[in-house]
């Protein structure tokens, strides 16, 4: 769908223009934003023999408009911003007029928007071609591989499950020239399951977030979900230590990097909060020998990841870089705003987290040491922005000695400090990708290792 067609799109960029010459004193700019959405959502029980049985199928459709309108006023000047959600049944004209006079409310520090490209857009991959041809068929293909799988499986039963199948077309274009459209794919599948013999009081609640079919891998995300739920009631607490050593997962190796890439935004500089600059160390005392170095680099154009994409969140050119190399900070990660107000030059980095993987198996790593708490799922993994430390409850784990499964764990807070740990981990030699495609901590993609393996900096209160 080329949404550079819309019928309302001229009209709305008629009514724009029209405030902006009766305020040309007052009014700088402005950039609309449509937005067509569309989803596949299955709801569904579980039943003896069957697997799930949908009892709610339903289709979405959602069409928005949004304007941003921005002006300058004011003695000494300011620049004034303000959304508003427009809504075509109801005149245009005074929609705008009313998002400029809010806009007028608004003092910011004045900044030049972009005008003109640092380059030309790339042709990235940014969608599930298979759900870009038929979001129905897609959506179909994976409740039948659900329903495929669940006849198989045993031990457990099956309560209720949900599976969303969503794509969004998204354009823009500003009063200055920039435009531009892309597509974004996303799959969310949750089951809820229990433990034979019922009734059982412990139900298991997993959930999983894709940008494509093939990284849904639903299969084997339901085994992962058994295997859980199957040992759920056998595990132990762990032993309080001071100094553990843990293996986490992909996930969690996910969540951390990217609290690291987050002070390397020049952003958290004019916030002046905790950032990092080029030539600072991720580490917080001397490196341990025999362990790995980390090395990320951002990449906009990764096919069917989160922060694949052809433009930023301002219109320009995004462009990937090495942000961190051998533990040092090689850039600082700049864009056009807040270029301006540091007085530094944009760099326009941006994209998807490349993590270089590490040189041995998860299997070599665990018989590597004594003793491992292997962290399968937090509870709720918190980092904490500015000191770089975080902690969790152990939603699952294991306990390896001499690279032996010993028993599962559960409970127990493990906490930690990121500058630490990067001071003697060892990361796994299998990649894997995570996708968020949003929440409260925004959208989040990361290729790289499997597992972590973390010598120090940890802590776990237990028994």
């Amino acid at each position: 769908m080329n949404l550079s067609n819309d019928p309302l799109l001229p009209k709305l960029r008629s009514a724009l223009e029209k405030i902006k010459s009766q305020n040309a004193e007052k009014f700088y700019a402005w950039k609309i934003s449509i937005k067509h959405y569309q989803s596949v959502q299955t709801l569904m029980l579980g039943k003896e023999g069957v697997g799930f049985e949908k009892y709610l199928n339903r289709d979405v459709l959602d069409h928005s408009y949004q304007i941003d309108v921005y002006s300058r006023h004011g003695n000494p000047l300011v620049m004034g911003n303000s959304t508003f959600s427009i809504d075509p049944l109801n005149n245009l004209e005074s929609q705008v007029q009313k998002t400029f006079n809010n806009s007028l409310l608004v003092g910011n520090k004045p900044w030049d928007l972009p005008s003109e490209l640092n380059g030309t857009y790339e042709l990235v991959v940014t969608v599930d071609p298979v759900i870009l041809e038929s979001l129905t068929f897609a959506h179909t293909k994976m409740y039948n591989e659900i329903s495929h799988k669940l006849k198989t499986i045993t031990k457990v039963h099956v309560n209720s499950g949900e599976l969303f199948t969503n794509l969004l077309s998204n354009y823009f274009e500003t009063s200055l020239g920039l435009s531009g459209q892309k597509e974004k794919s996303d799959i969310y599948f949750e089951m809820a399951i229990e433990k034979l013999p019922l009734p059982n009081t412990q139900e298991v609640l997993k959930y999983k977030k894709a940008l494509s079919i093939e990284d849904a891998n639903l299969s084997k995300f339901i085994d992962d979900a058994v295997e859980e739920t199957l040992s759920i009631t056998e595990a132990k607490s762990p032993k309080t230590s001071d100094h553990c050593t843990i293996m986490i997962e992909g996930e969690a190796i996910s969540s951390i990097l990217n609290s690291v890439v987050f002070q390397l935004n020049a952003q958290r500089e004019d916030d002046k909060t905790p950032f990092m600059i080029s030539g600072d160390s991720l580490l917080k005392s001397e490196k341990k020998a025999g362990s790995d170095k980390i090395n990320i680099t951002l990449d906009p154009t990764t096919p069917v990841m989160a922060l694949t994409t052809p433009f930023t969140d301002e219109g320009m050119k995004p462009i990937k870089a090495v942000i961190v190399k051998d533990d040092i900070v090689a850039t600082q990660i700049v864009h056009n705003r807040i270029g301006q107000y540091l007085h530094k030059a944009p760099n326009y980095i941006d994209g998807n987290m490349l993590v270089n993987p590490g040189m041995s198996t998860k299997e070599e790593l665990l018989k590597s040491i004594p003793e491992c708490l292997e962290v399968l799922s937090f509870s709720s993994l918190l980092i904490n922005p500015n000191t770089l430390t975080w902690s969790s409850e152990i939603k699952l784990g294991k306990l390896y000695k001499n690279g032996t499964f010993d028993c599962m764990i559960k409970g127990g807070v493990v906490s930690g400090d990121i500058k630490e740990n990067l001071t003697d981990f060892k990361f796994g030699n299998s990649e894997i990708r995570i996708n968020e495609v949003g929440g409260y901590q925004g959208a989040k993609g990361y290729v790289g290792p499997n597992c972590m393996l973390i010598k120090s900096g940890v802590k776990v209160v237990g028994e």
